[in-house]
């Protein structure tokens, strides 16, 4: 889908923010562009995924043409943070530029720069290509983005990861997950995690961050068509927003 279809029906689902993804498709580059469509359907741009996806390697050049175009890009929008993910094993450069950068209290107070836990490949078994991808270690960042579907893959159980890092974590990518090796970026209400006991853990502890809907085609059933997307957006932020409340105090 377009960028503006994809703002059009996340407004009709009743979603007021949104996390922009930069890709290899140009319409993701242009602030102007991205900030033009939000204000058309009144959405804020929340966040600001910055192209670290394999697909999306040529895109902005090294990490640090990444994260500095993805700075500039949210100050531009108005989001406060920019999502990275962790450097692979043989990311040496990034790796140290990590250690010294990420792990000391920001020297800017605008846009917050997270990472976010890695994703685990499954060949026969799970296998772990990132550094820093241990709930220790993650624990020296500074900033971090708590995703659920990915700890699933790892293995580790959502609300030990969640004790052990929530003084960190800023932002949360939120997805359901079937515990078969993939990244099911399932609906929340459907999947094997429970993911309505953990938003009302992050409601009832104070939860201040955001948290994105992290979701894809084939569980949003797009084959079906836009009303289809629409229905499975609506019941997605519902199911979000009846859970936040069970956590709040009565």
């Amino acid at each position: 889908m377009d960028l503006e279809d994809i703002m059009r029906l996340a407004r009709e689902a009743g979603f007021r923010g949104i996390e922009l993804m930069v890709t290899k498709r140009e319409e993701t580059h242009s602030a102007a562009l991205v900030g033009g469509l939000a204000e058309k359907y009144g959405l804020a741009v929340e966040s600001v995924h910055a192209p670290f996806l394999m697909a999306a390697k040529k895109v902005w050049g090294n990490y640090l043409g990444k994260i500095e175009r993805s700075l500039e890009m949210a100050e531009q929008l108005g989001a406060k943070v920019v999502v990275v993910h962790l450097p692979y094993f043989w990311q040496w450069s990034y790796s140290r530029w990590s250690r010294r950068h990420l792990t000391r209290p920001s020297e800017r107070d605008d846009v917050l720069i997270a990472v976010e836990n890695a994703m685990l490949l499954k060949v026969r078994r799970p296998l772990n290509f990132s550094r820093f991808n241990s709930l220790h270690e993650l624990q020296r960042f500074q900033n971090l983005v708590f995703d659920t579907s990915h700890f699933a893959i790892a293995g580790t159980d959502i609300f030990h990861a969640w004790d052990e890092l929530k003084s960190r974590v800023c932002h949360v990518h939120l997805s359901n997950n079937y515990l078969k090796g993939f990244d099911d970026h399932a609906l929340p209400f459907e999947g094997r995690l429970p993911l309505r006991r953990f938003i009302a853990l992050l409601s009832q502890e104070g939860y201040s961050g955001k948290v994105a809907l992290e979701l894809g085609p084939g569980p949003l059933e797009a084959r079906l068509g836009e009303e289809r997307v629409v229905q499975n957006l609506r019941r997605s932020l519902e199911f979000c927003v009846e859970a936040s409340e069970l956590g709040k105090p009565r």
